[in-house]
């Protein structure tokens, strides 16, 4: 098999490695030079030399292709992708040859290059997760697009996609650019655990005075049984590094956090759908939050320190939930996939979603089958919710910061508790006259039940 990889940064230098290792002629390009240099220099330290073929330019990329052709994209998102694109169609690619952005490109971009690039190439498009390692050995494929040319590297991408019980994380989940869609959204679900990471151990850290060596030992027991996942066990490992002077290696780092974006487009495209998944916005908000001294409105939102207090813990109960609000991390991040491909008609496969989420990925998690059973599995969980309700509110009454915990659980007690909505409404139709929707069915306004005399004014 022919493929060329178009992007040799750290993702495209891991991931042009495993599909040679894989068996896979390899042409790849970078517009600097030495990224061709170094890949070609790893290749014949293992060597795999004699199966790749470093180009300088994409003319002769596309020379050395036998069409069909197969290229695969790993450049920045943005307008990289369509300059890269346009020069490939000068280069002599055409109609039948497949061009696959495995970027983390917005996913309305990828609709538009569809419509864009129809009468030139098929161009699909497919989220890729793992991190450099997993790019290495076997990263997560979410791939979308019914395009002919997946039927000749399909075969082969499930070979390079890391695999759970016998069974690869490569797969087609829909129509369009649904895949890029589910890589956003994965992302999203991996900013909501990331933070509620760092919140159980900012509980624990100074809610309880723990030191973060303690935490570690506490996150590598969680790791051990049904709570393991990649994200909680680096924790653990960073939790317990230290420098030779024995200081812990996090109380070295600054508290500012950045992102490159998929985060805050999970939350816009959920506000725009009209999908609920608070826990991932408020993970968004929080890493905006740590940046505030950065913003223009830096002075407005700048306050006096206060004191915290501390607080005793069930660690039973703080385990159970850890657990509960992950697993509503998840089932919001799903909401989402499945109300945007009914939007967009996709006909996303949730089934195939969480087969690419079981390995290589970073929200890889033994838990994933429990998400696979839905809110059934859920409502079982009376323990584990009672014990989500304790914890936010202990964790609330230190002063600290829990905003993804807290989130999570309003989210949850919104769906399962007498809703408030009823005042809201009648608000907006005293101001307003928008109208309002009684039990029964009927849409009316305030003064069709009741007589009021004179609004306020």
């Amino acid at each position: 098999m022919q493929v060329a990889l178009v992007g040799l940064g750290v993702m495209g230098k891991n991931l042009a490695l495993n599909l040679i290792e894989q068996g896979m002629t390899l042409v790849a390009y970078d517009k600097n030079p030495d990224a061709g240099e170094e890949l070609l220099s790893c290749a014949k330290l293992q060597g795999m030399a004699d199966r790749l073929h470093i180009v300088s330019d994409l003319a002769d990329m596309v020379k050395r292709l036998t069409p069909p052709r197969s290229i695969l994209l790993l450049v920045p998102a943005g307008e990289l992708v369509d300059k890269v694109c346009n020069e490939l169609v000068e280069a002599g690619v055409d109609c039948d040859d497949i061009i696959v952005d495995c970027g983390n490109s917005n996913y309305k971009d990828g609709i538009s290059r569809k419509l864009k690039y129809q009468n030139k190439f098929e161009f699909a498009t497919m989220g890729i997760s793992g991190g450099a390692e997993g790019a290495r050995h076997g990263p997560a494929m979410m791939a979308s697009g019914s395009e002919g040319g997946w039927e000749r590297v399909e075969s082969w991408f499930e070979k390079v996609a890391a695999s759970y019980k016998g069974e690869s994380c490569f797969a087609r989940v829909g129509q369009s650019a649904s895949g890029h869609f589910v890589k956003m959204v994965h992302n999203g679900i991996e900013y909501a655990l990331m933070q509620l990471i760092a919140e159980m151990y900012q509980l624990l850290r100074l809610g309880t005075n723990r030191t973060p060596h303690e935490v570690a030992e506490i996150f590598n027991q969680w790791s051990e049984g049904s709570l393991n996942s990649y994200l909680l066990s680096i924790s653990s490992h960073i939790l317990s590094l230290e420098t030779d002077t024995n200081e812990a290696l996090v109380d070295l780092i600054d508290n500012k956090v950045g992102a490159k974006g998929t985060g805050l487009w999970t939350a816009q495209n959920a506000l725009e759908l009209g999908i609920a998944v608070p826990s991932l916005v408020a993970a968004v908000q929080a890493r905006h939050l740590t940046n505030t001294g950065d913003t223009h409105a830096a002075k407005e939102m700048t306050y006096a320190a206060k004191a915290t207090s501390q607080v005793e813990l069930d660690l039973d109960e703080l385990k159970d939930a850890f657990l509960f609000a992950s697993l509503l991390a998840y089932r919001q991040g799903l909401a989402l996939i499945k109300g945007a491909s009914r939007a967009h008609q996709w006909k996303v496969d949730l089934s195939k979603t969480l087969q690419t989420w079981r390995a290589g990925c970073i929200i890889r998690a033994d838990y994933l089958d429990n998400i696979a059973e839905g809110v059934e599995f859920i409502d079982t969980l009376e323990k584990e919710a009672l014990a989500l309700r304790k914890i936010a509110g202990q964790a609330m009454m230190t002063g600290l910061a829990f905003p993804v915990l807290s989130s999570t659980q309003t989210y949850f007690a919104t769906l399962t508790t007498p809703s408030n909505g009823h005042l809201v409404q009648a608000q907006r139709d005293y101001f307003g006259e928008h109208g309002i929707k009684t039990h029964s069915g009927e849409v009316c306004h305030l003064t069709d039940l009741v007589e009021i005399d004179a609004k306020v004014r």
